[in-house]
């Protein structure tokens, strides 16, 4: 019955639009880094505690070693993203860049010489 509604409802939005003139298309501003207003306005608001666990289960879901979060450290915005550097407790570091849709990038950081 649902469906049906459902159905009934698309066919007459359809046909609402029928010989309407199309609506003006505002310009679309490629240059401008995405608004942080979905998932990332969220975990920038988290406390570290929390964004310790959003990190680790980046990195876990990333099929990554790391055994806890020892440090992370926000760096400079990368294609409009936030990154953070991130040291576990087994010495394995990770670069995180979060993607206002909730996906992660998670990057090795090459070891320093001498280190």
């Amino acid at each position: 019955m649902r469906m049906k509604a459902v159905m009934g409802f698309g066919l007459v939005a359809m046909l609402a639009g029928c010989g309407s003139p199309p609506a003006e298309q505002p310009a679309a501003n490629t240059a401008a880094a995405p608004k942080e207003t979905g998932y990332i306005a969220k975990v920038l608001a988290l406390p570290p505690r929390q964004l310790n666990g959003v990190l680790y289960r980046a990195i876990d879901d990333a099929k990554r070693p790391c055994q806890g979060i020892a440090e992370a450290t926000r760096q400079a915005d990368r294609q409009g993203k936030p990154v953070w550097a991130v040291r576990c407790l087994d010495n394995s570091a990770w670069l995180i860049a979060l993607g206002d849709d909730g996906m992660a990038d998670v990057t090795g950081i090459p070891g320093q010489a001498g280190g």
